[in-house]
């Protein structure tokens, strides 16, 4: 669970950044709810928080990502909320790393495959429009 500065740190660079959805981010107590790094909410804590640790630059956008899970809707408000995340994760990827560093590549395939396994099981989480 994040604390309040963290949020709100969390917040300012994903203002700055222009990611999508870092208005998400303004509502602390979601944050704190629903926001639990890289995984899904089913796999165990410590699962999430050795990915997580793995691959810190992509934390915010799998932040911004599990308050759009937890809003819910339809297929497509799954799509755009997959969609974005990718989007989100590459802007993190360029802005950590310069363009000749290699780590900025590996980071941006990393988002690649998070946005596949999204695509392919993200619906076992996704809270569906009443």
């Amino acid at each position: 669970m994040y604390t309040d500065l963290e949020v709100y740190n969390k917040y300012l660079k994903a203002a700055q950044l222009h990611l999508s959805g870092a208005e998400l981010l303004c509502h602390t107590e979601n944050v704190k709810k629903y926001a639990n790094g890289i995984g899904a909410d089913w796999m165990p804590k410590f699962t999430r928080k050795i990915i997580s640790e793995i691959n810190p630059t992509l934390v915010l956008a799998a932040d911004i990502h599990d308050l759009r899970y937890a809003q819910g809707g339809d297929e497509l408000d799954r799509e755009f909320a997959d969609n974005e995340m990718l989007q989100n994760g590459l802007k993190l990827a360029d802005d950590r790393y310069m363009w000749f560093d290699p780590r900025r590549y590996i980071c941006r395939l990393q988002m690649r495959k998070f946005h596949t396994i999204l695509r392919e099981f993200g619906g076992l989480a996704w809270k569906k429009g009443e």
